[in-house]
């Protein structure tokens, strides 16, 4: 019976059902706020502070993000500018082409020297790849065959880099998400507390302790 005041008193005080964490800090809310945007798991680890790796995480993820917006917008000016040369320099447009004609169109000086290649080779079955007009085409000067294929290449560079963004930014996730589980697992377990009163018919009340990892 000692033990019956503080009993009641502690159900008094958390009324019909009420709960309190004590200590440490959700794995599962930190990992995703990491995944949703780098850093912000550590900070919310580190009880809305931003410092160490939080600050590391969210300036990498801005600074990929700022660079991959960056190189979209000069792979965007880059293939406009040798689709722009390849209609107004070689007679054809490059819409609803493959990389395929992409890359021919930079090697060949037009069309016909083409097919005589392909017939000296005797690669047949690549011939008709321009009896259709559509793909046939024939440069006006070396010059601009020359900047055509330095442009495409250019924009294969920018894609690159693209695809190297593109990575970095779900290497930095994956990361976050691993380093704020083992920051949040350092801070403890969670202790969640909850008392109710005595039921019917009972005259003790109910206490339920949970802990999780």
């Amino acid at each position: 019976m000692k033990f019956l005041f503080p009993v009641l008193l502690l159900t008094f005080l958390s009324g019909r059902a009420s709960a309190q964490e004590v200590g440490g800090k959700s794995p599962g809310k930190a990992a995703a706020l990491s995944l949703l945007a780098p850093g912000f798991g550590h900070r919310y680890v580190h009880e809305g502070r931003w410092q160490g790796s939080a600050a590391y995480y969210v300036l990498a993820d801005a600074s990929f993000w700022l660079s991959l917006v960056g190189v979209e917008w000069h792979a965007q000016q880059t293939a406009e500018s040798y689709r722009t040369l390849a209609t107004s320099r070689a007679g054809v447009s490059l819409a609803d082409k493959d990389r395929r004609f992409l890359i021919n169109l930079g090697l060949y000086r037009s069309s016909e020297e083409y097919r005589e290649d392909h017939l000296r080779r005797r690669l047949w079955d690549r011939i008709y790849y321009v009896d259709v007009p559509g793909f046939q085409w024939e440069w006006q000067s070396e010059e601009d065959l020359m900047r055509y294929r330095s442009l495409r290449e250019e924009a294969d560079t920018w894609e690159r880099r693209r695809i190297l963004l593109i990575s970095a930014l779900a290497t930095n996730r994956i990361l976050a998400v691993m380093t704020s589980l083992l920051a949040a697992r350092r801070q403890g377990p969670n202790l969640v507390l909850a008392v109710a009163p005595p039921p019917a018919q009972t005259r003790w009340p109910i206490v339920h302790f949970t802990v999780g990892f």
